[in-house]
This record gives structure tokens, C-alpha cells and sequence, in this order.
């Protein structure tokens, strides 16, 4: 029978949603040694032509975009 060896412990990020006063929605992210990380929620087409995609719908250009990386 296979030993399991035990899960690592403190290496996890945890993650949160706030609403700002302007009805932004941010996603922070909080590391093991205390750090935060924000990010904005903004649409996701929107997001994705900033960033260079002519693709007509989400899912497509996401893709685009990924693969190009």
C-alpha cells in the first residue's frame, strides 16, 4: 500500500470581494507572509479589446489572447 505523505500547510492564498463606494467590485488577494494584492472587476470584453482583441465574443478572444502569450 502507497504512503501518503502529509498536505503542505501556509501556502495558500486567500482571496475576497469588496464593494467600493463607486460600485467597483474588487478582488483582493492576501498572501501567507500578509501582503495584498487588488484587483478591479471590469467586463470581460471590455478587458479583453483593451488588450488587443478584435474577436467578437468573450470566450474567442480570451482565447486569442491566451495563445498568444
Amino acid at each position: 500500500m502507497k504512503k501518503h505523505t502529509a498536505k503542505r500547510r501556509g501556502l495558500g492564498l486567500e482571496f475576497k470581494t469588496f464593494e467600493g463606494k463607486s460600485g467597483d467590485v474588487y478582488t483582493v488577494i492576501r498572501t501567507t507572509k500578509g501582503a495584498f494584492h487588488v484587483l478591479v472587476e471590469i467586463e470581460a470584453k471590455r478587458a479583453a479589446r483593451d488588450c488587443g482583441s478584435k474577436k467578437p465574443n468573450t470566450r474567442t478572444a480570451w482565447k486569442e489572447l491566451w495563445d498568444s502569450n
